[in-house]
């Protein structure tokens, strides 16, 4: 049925794809021409703008292939200049009236021009300019507010997303940001987006990297990165910028900011801190409080990776952040550099949530609910460091590493109310917990590649060290009230757990490539991987019911995993096509066990096939397909035998015997980019199959205690889809942008004692629509529709389908050149059968901006949630419960800030004196 549904949806795109794609390149429309020099011979890369007539204003954008080709899909009906730039000829311009046919200039000579050689002078802003693997983006082409940072400007830029904290360019996950070329506080994106003005960047350049390997040998093995690269205005260099900036008000809101960065050829300093308590992070904190409701939350007693993928949970209630940093870069020499960065954050998060709960299991299906009250705190320090030295023409050398401590701390008291099928409330508990939780990280990875003197003949190895220490200190009293519609009884329990996690990853891989002539290349790899941790548990617990029992649990537990493999593969790469098939040959060693007793013992060996296929057959165009198969060992806490009763509610214990599993994936992926049309167009496929998975067994008893447990069951299926298309309509003056992305997963659970097979299928459509130019005036409106539909095999009744719309309408308006207005609504739609429910909330937030003076001191009028709808939303099913958690937010706040900026750019020289 479900393979069915997908070939007859994969058709319908297929079709609408064709007939797309017959749209975009048909050719009756659009203007035409090859550009050649006074020898005849083609020019490759010239900028082809077309301008508006009235005010110059940029209309469409292309640049001429290899043989000097160029094609303009997307022209307005109108009267438009054609302007031709090529540095190191004179600018060619020529007035057309277009009238919607295709329209032959056939060939332009383009004239050299010695003196322009000298000094460029740039008739026209041109936006966008492709070149090899760099899509670069003229920063002046788009308008930020005043005191907007980066984040704000790659909000603007074609191609560009941001989703849940990631910044995603031409449908690939940009994975590093430099500031002009180097790497900027371990190149986390969140602190670089957030900490650096829009206004200090000149240009924005999206890059196809080459890997470090490619780099050096020349050889290109597909495996690229996307980065990007900030390159600062002339202005900001040799001189300090940055800002300053605070606010207060009502309800004691505060916020203040500082900003201070150095940079020039030869090194960079930059200083950034926060402090306010108005939800702003302003910076990348670990995943802190991923779950509002804290540590001991029963979302993350029942967290696993066998469950679906489930959204994060936004972090709402009332936060309180404080941030410092430090990042200090320097060129040693060229090609060599150093860079090192320290960051601080403490950040206190309260609030209250409540939950609503539907369990299903082996036996006693019920429901819950729960009143949440929370205070969390995390102290973290984190240090980066960063060694690059790719001086030598025969060799490079990496040296990356990282180390942090993150301590935090819970509070937490929570009324559960526990609900039997015909919703007569039968059992009651109330807990509260204060727990500590000291994590500290150590990551060391250094990575070696040498050219030997026979081209195309290189060998690489790497090391990579990883040391975990985790301490947790658990103190939780539970009032349990039980029986309450028959005999009711009291429980009282108080538990001191106390938990010492150990682990430790070495890694080190050794790969040697012989050339066999011809773009052919044989690749042999020998890597070995040894996971070793140690689990040191005490615990006290007190239970007091009509007398006083107690009990001690104190063990020792050790893991040792040991992975080795050699590859063999044929690769065969020319710039255009690689191809890469071979097969790895995996031996896997376990042992686990109290320490002291007799270990489990496994040993396991595997043949892995994999294959790998990339095609660029013109620039824009990139189609790749993979697979591989891959060897999943159980995690430690699922094989450790111990019981966790922590919480007395949701009691869990490992399974030494289970299996590991196996799994064969496969990813196609497509992106297209044709300038010349104003479209882009990213879809990517993606399957798993898992043999022997590991999935979640949990029992119910009668007083709807659960006890988790882990065990193979069958096949896990993952199957996801996704496309996003752009078209820039010029004739309208706006951008379209449609995302579709399609989730299907499928595991074995035991509910009722039957094996159920539970899919879960998720849909998601969202359309956006932006004006083109956006000097003046920057508007956006867009919907999103999301669809969750759970289905059971058997157990029909529990089928679940809950849905999220989400429409939004912005308006950006420079009143004039010191006074901007800025406002958003967003209205959301929850629906869900299984509670029974429909919530509207309509979110409005406005800002008011002025620049005392010339774009370096600014004040600012905020209004956020004027509707006062302080609540957020968070809804996920799993194999075993579906739960909806409703979240206070911060509410509605006003605050007035000032901000003063350094270094704008704008002092006129001083005069010299004769």
């Amino acid at each position: 049925m479900f393979s069915t549904k997908i070939n007859v949806k994969i058709v319908v795109f297929s079709l609408l794809l064709y007939c797309f794609s017959i749209s975009i390149y048909g050719q009756s429309s659009g203007i035409k021409g090859v550009i050649t020099d006074e020898t005849n011979v083609p020019l490759e890369m010239v900028s082809v703008a077309l301008l508006s007539v009235k005010d110059n204003a940029f209309l469409s954008y292309t640049t001429t292939d290899e043989k000097g080709m160029f094609l303009l899909n997307d022209v307005p009906k109108d009267t438009i200049i054609l302007q031709l730039d090529l540095l190191g000829f004179k600018t060619f311009s020529q007035k057309i009236i277009y009238k919607k046919e295709l329209i032959d200039l056939n060939t332009i000579v383009l004239k050299e021009d010695i003196g322009q050689l000298d000094e460029v002078v740039i008739t026209a802003v041109v936006p966008v300019q492709i070149k090899k693997d760099t899509v670069s983006f003229n920063a002046n082409s788009f308008k930020v507010n005043f005191d907007d940072n980066i984040e704000g400007l790659l909000n603007k830029l074609p191609g560009i997303e941001m989703e849940e904290g990631k910044i995603v360019a031409q449908g690939t996950t940009v994975t590093k940001i430099f500031v002009d070329g180097k790497e900027f506080f371990g190149g986390d994106p969140s602190i670089v987006l957030k900490n650096i003005s829009a206004d200090a960047i000149a240009k924005i350049e999206v890059i196809d990297k080459n890997s470090d390997e490619a780099e050096l040998t020349g050889v290109n093995d597909g495996n690229k990165e996307v980065v990007i690269n900030f390159t600062l205005k002339k202005s900001k260099k040799n001189r300090g910028f940055g800002k300053v900036a605070g606010g207060v008000g009502l309800d004691n809101r505060y916020f203040s900011n500082l900003n201070y960065n150095q940079f020039n050829s030869k090194s960079q300093l930059s200083v950034i801190g926060k402090f306010n308590n108005i939800n702003i992070t302003g910076s990348n904190i670990q995943g802190f409080l991923k779950n509002a409701d804290g540590i001991a939350d029963d979302s993350d007693d029942d967290a696993d990776e066998g469950d679906f993928s489930k959204p994060q949970k936004s972090l709402s209630g009332f936060l309180k952040t404080g941030v410092a940093g430090i990042n200090y870069g320097r060129e040693i020499k060229k090609k060599e550099s150093f860079n090192m960065d320290y960051f601080y954050n403490l950040s206190e998060n309260s609030g209250v949530s409540d939950t609503k709960r539907v369990f299903f299991s082996n036996k006693n299906n019920f429901n819950y609910k729960s009143n949440n009250e929370y205070l969390n705190t995390s102290d973290n320090h984190n240090l980066n460091f960063n060694y690059e030295n790719k001086s030598s023409k025969t060799s490079s050398l990496r040296v990356k590493g990282r180390f942090y401590a993150d301590d935090r701390k819970s509070d937490l008291t929570r009324e559960g109310l526990f609900f039997d099928t015909s919703d007569v409330l039968v059992t009651k508990n109330t807990n509260k917990s204060s727990n500590s939780n000291l994590k500290k990280y150590g990551n060391i990875n250094v990575n070696y590649y040498h050219k030997l003197p026979k081209e195309g003949r290189s060998f690489s190895t790497s090391f990579n060290a990883i040391v975990n220490n985790y301490q947790k200190y658990n103190n939780q009293n539970t009032f349990i009230e039980r029986n309450l519609d028959k005999n009711p009884s009291t429980t009282n329990l108080e538990i001191l757990r106390d938990e010492d996690l150990n682990s430790a990853k070495l890694s080190v891989r050794f790969k040697y490539t012989e050339p066999l002539g011809g773009n052919h290349y044989f690749n042999t790899e020998a890597s070995s991987d040894i996971l070793s941790g140690t689990e040191n548990t005490n615990q006290n617990r007190k239970t007091i019911k009509n007398t006083i029992v107690e009990d001690f649990i104190d063990y020792n537990y050790k893991y040792l995993e040991n992975s080795f493999k050699t590859k063999f593969s044929h690769s065969y790469s020319i710039a255009t096509l690689n191809v890469s098939t071979g097969v790895e040959l995996q031996t896997l060693n376990r042992s686990f066990g109290e320490v002291d007793e007799s270990q489990f013992n496994r040993e396991e060996q595997y043949l892995n096939p994999y294959l790998f296929f990339q095609y660029k057959p013109k620039r824009g165009q990139k189609f790749r397909f993979t697979y591989k198969k891959q060897i999943k060992a159980p995690r430690a806490n699922q094989t450790n035998p111990f019981y966790n009763d922590i919480n007395p509610y949701a009691i869990s214990t490992g399974n030494p015997d289970l299996k590991t599993e196996k799994i064969n994936s496969f990813l196609l992926m497509a992106n297209v980019y044709d300038f010349n049309s104003s479209v882009s167009f990213n879809g990517k496929l993606q399957y798993s199959n898992a043999a022997d998975a590991i999935i979640r067994n949990v029992t119910v008893d009668d007083d709807f205690i659960r006890t988790i447990s882990y065990q193979n069951s069958g096949t896990k299926t993952r199957f996801n889809a996704l496309t996003n298309i752009t078209k820039k309509v010029n004739s309208w003056g706006v951008r379209f942008s449609l995302k579709n992305r399609f989730s299907y997963n499928a595991a074995n659970s035991i509910v009722d004692f039957e094996l159920n097979n539970v899919a879960s299928k998720d849909y998601l459509t969202s359309l956006l629509i932006q004006n083109n130019s956006k000097r003046k005036v920057d508007l956006k409106a867009g919907a999103t529709y999301i669809i969750n539909n759970t289905s059971f095999s058997i157990e029909n009744n529990l089928d679940r389908k809950f849905t999220t719309q989400k429409y939004f309408g912005m308006v950006d308006f420079d009143i004039s050149k010191r006074l901007n207005f800025n406002t958003q609504f967003d209205y959301l739609v929850y629906t869900d059968n299984k509670f029974l429910i429909r919530q509207e909330i309509p979110i409005w937030n406005a800002a008011m901006s002025y620049s005392l003076s010339q774009n370096n001191s600014i004040v600012k009028l905020v209004f956020i949630d004027l509707l006062d709808k302080n609540v957020d939303v968070y809804r996920r099913s799993t194999l075993n419960y579906f739960e909806e958690t409703n979240l206070q937010s911060l509410g509605r706040y006003v605050v007035l800030s000032y901000t003063y900026k350094l270094n704008t750019g704008n002092k006129k020289p001083k005069k010299r004196k004769s």
